[in-house]
């Protein structure tokens, strides 16, 4: 095998823009949500998803790996032309590489296993036609597309509307919260444990426990929890919130400029006439301004550091709402997109809520245009939020889902990354297609570098589709989407029934938006999202394929 020597090198060098892809790209499904909610910052995410990835991809990434190698295309085939095998290891890297970048430069997120299956079967497709290919693997892919996101989005739907019902809407949530907390974090703490001991990470000794054992290890461990949660953070917590809300109300400047000092209502100032209007305390919008001033800080969190020097544009709800609340002039380039957003009708709450501000402003003081007194009290649909106390109980909540979804992403995903470099190599190692040997650690450890570079790179991309274009996001339904997807993933891989990470977390994070409120999902964005997933397989499966027709026509 040494003639192939540079067939290797190329294979190394294509294998880390791949894992540089699927960080980029991939990596969002574990962070987005908690970013989005104003958890933690961007740098936070992705130091805490860089340690979580590689971790992860280490010591679960040998099981999954297996499966990519061997799971898709029948590679005893290629007995006496490994070369062929490795030619198409480097093409079906090179497919799954380039989609996943332009996904990524396109800001959609899409699922990485069904770009390295799709730019499997595009080279198996060219070396030996099709058969060999197990096409079962595609039709359970399909069904994918359909299932992951509707299960994931039902599970996730009724865990927000228990969350809402017990907690979220009581007029003092914290006792209720409280009690939650140990049940939240003991489910968080069995499921991803029973997941992760359940794939049988070999290094860890897990592939040599019983799934019996497996389930005790978990439910003991679960209970541990919910006893510690209890008893030390319960009462840390509660002293935490009661010392926090006694505080004085206007501690940050942004809620100084926008709160007029009277109890109970909120002045804002029209951006165009200089006149202010008053919202009081009872109506709901109320709540949602003052959400909207806590959440300032996100944009920060997920926003480039030349925000500042690029015009503002009103061409979605978030800034178009925000402008109207700080009296923000557009930028005058933008004057026919600005007119154009308040001759639209309600596409949603906040531009509506800045359509009745900006009418409202024509009229004498004292009064109030029917316009915009009807689209306010049209305005029940509005966006809830969680008061203070609530943001402190789910924070570190959905945190620690979020670090368990990263440490289980790095095992699964890195195999995508990695599963056709680990081909390469054993085909060079041993020179046989069917290598009993196991996935070398070091080669993992690559594939968790490649990803974490993606990540650090180009990932705030992808976090700020998940995080906040296609719905707002709140600590409370953060961690509903969170925990939600990461238990239909463990239960349906273990049902056997193929769901993607990407899906499930997309289709949570819509249907917790629309129950929140039914206009504040972006279903264009939706829409081109899961045109993404739709074509992910065919493209990426005619790049791996174009690559393989020069390999060999042209090359081998």
């Amino acid at each position: 095998m040494m003639s192939y020597l540079w067939l290797l090198v190329i294979g190394f060098i294509i294998a880390f823009i791949l894992a540089f892809s699927v960080g980029a790209n991939d990596v969002a499904n574990s962070f987005g949500t908690a970013v989005g909610s104003g958890v933690v910052t961007l740098r936070q995410a992705c130091i805490l998803a860089t340690i979580f990835e590689t971790v992860g991809s280490v010591l679960l990434g040998a099981k999954v790996s297996e499966t990519i190698r061997q799971g898709i295309i029948d590679v005893r085939m290629y007995n006496g032309s490994e070369h062929v095998l490795m030619a198409g290891s480097i093409s079906a890297m090179c497919g799954s590489a380039v989609w996943q970048l332009a996904a990524s430069f396109l800001k959609l997120p899409i699922s990485g296993t069904h770009c390295i299956v799709g730019a499997t079967i595009g080279f198996s497709m060219v070396a030996r036609g099709p058969q060999g290919v197990k096409w079962m693997e595609l039709l359970r892919i399909v069904s994918s597309w359909f299932l992951s996101p509707v299960l994931s989005g039902i599970m996730s739907g009724f865990l927000f509307y228990f969350v809402r019902k017990f907690i979220l809407n009581k007029a003092d949530p914290v006792p209720n919260g409280l009690r939650a907390l140990p049940v939240f974090y003991a489910i968080t703490m069995g499921i991803n444990l029973f997941s992760i001991m359940f794939t049988g990470a070999p290094l860890l000794g897990f592939d040599r426990v019983p799934w019996w054992g497996t389930l005790c290890i978990s439910l003991g461990c679960a209970f541990v929890t919910a006893l510690v949660v209890w008893f030390l953070v319960c009462p840390r917590l509660k002293k935490k919130i009661k010392r926090e809300t006694t505080a004085a109300p206007c501690e940050t400047p942004l809620m100084e400029k926008s709160l007029n000092g009277t109890v109970g209502s909120m002045v804002i100032t029209d951006p165009h006439s200089g006149r202010s209007h008053t919202i009081h305390k009872d109506s709901g919008l109320y709540k949602d301004l003052l959400h909207k001033l806590h959440m300032a800080k996100v944009g920060d969190c997920i926003g480039d550091s030349d925000t500042e020097e690029r015009p503002i544009r009103r061409n979605n709800s978030y800034t178009s709402y925000t402008m109207a609340i700080y009296g923000i002039q557009g930028d005058p380039k933008y004057k026919d997109l600005d007119g154009g957003l308040q001759r639209r009708s309600r596409v949603d709450s906040y531009s509506s809520y800045s359509s009745a501000v900006t009418s409202g402003s024509t009229v004498q003081d004292g009064s109030v245009t029917q316009e915009a007194g009807r689209d306010l009290t049209v305005e029940e649909d509005e966006l809830e939020v969680d008061q203070p106390a609530v943001s402190l109980l789910f924070q570190f909540l959905q945190i620690l889902t979020a670090c368990f979804g990263s440490f289980a992403h790095g095992g699964n995903d890195v195999s995508n990354a990695i599963g056709p470099l680990v081909a390469l190599w054993l085909l060079y190692e041993s020179g046989s297609v069917v290598s009993n040997s196991p996935t070398p650690i070091w080669l993992l450890l690559y594939g968790g570098v490649g990803i974490c570079t993606g990540l650090w790179v180009w990932g705030r991309r992808v976090i700020q589709t998940m995080g906040k274009d296609l719905t707002p996001i709140t600590p409370s339904s953060g961690f509903s989407i969170e925990l939600a997807s990461a238990i239909t993933v463990v239960v349906a891989s273990n049902i056997g029934l193929p769901v993607s990470t990407t899906h499930c977390k997309v289709g949570s994070v819509v249907a917790v938006g629309w129950l929140r409120s039914r206009k504040s999902v972006d279903w264009h964005l939706f829409r081109n999202i899961f045109i993404a997933w739709f074509v992910t397989v065919p493209i990426s499966g005619l790049i791996s394929a174009a690559i393989m027709a020069l390999f060999t026509h042209v090359i081998l």
